[in-house]
């Protein structure tokens, strides 16, 4: 299962060099810049690299990043209603 990251643009650079030293490329094409709202997000498709990238983004106060336990509620909701 994919997993999409939302962090503020500003911090793009400092954490796609922290996650290629450890190893694990980011595709371009995951990568999506809205400029207007100051954030990119990107996808990981690799369940390997999750833990990694978790680490990361816990150990770098600086890296500004939306709650993942939001976007669970939301996908819990939305298959409830699909199955009720």
């Amino acid at each position: 299962m994919a997993k999409v990251y939302k962090i503020k643009l500003e911090d793009k650079a400092a954490l796609l060099n922290k996650l290629e030293k450890l190893g694990i490329s980011i595709d371009s094409y995951s990568i999506n810049d809205n400029k207007l709202g100051g954030y990119f997000e990107f996808e990981i498709t690799n369940p390997i690299a999750e833990p990694t990238i978790k680490k990361v983004l816990a150990s770098s106060p600086k890296i500004d990043k939306i709650k993942e336990s939001l976007r669970k509620i939301v996908r819990e909701e939305i298959k409830s209603i699909k199955k009720g």
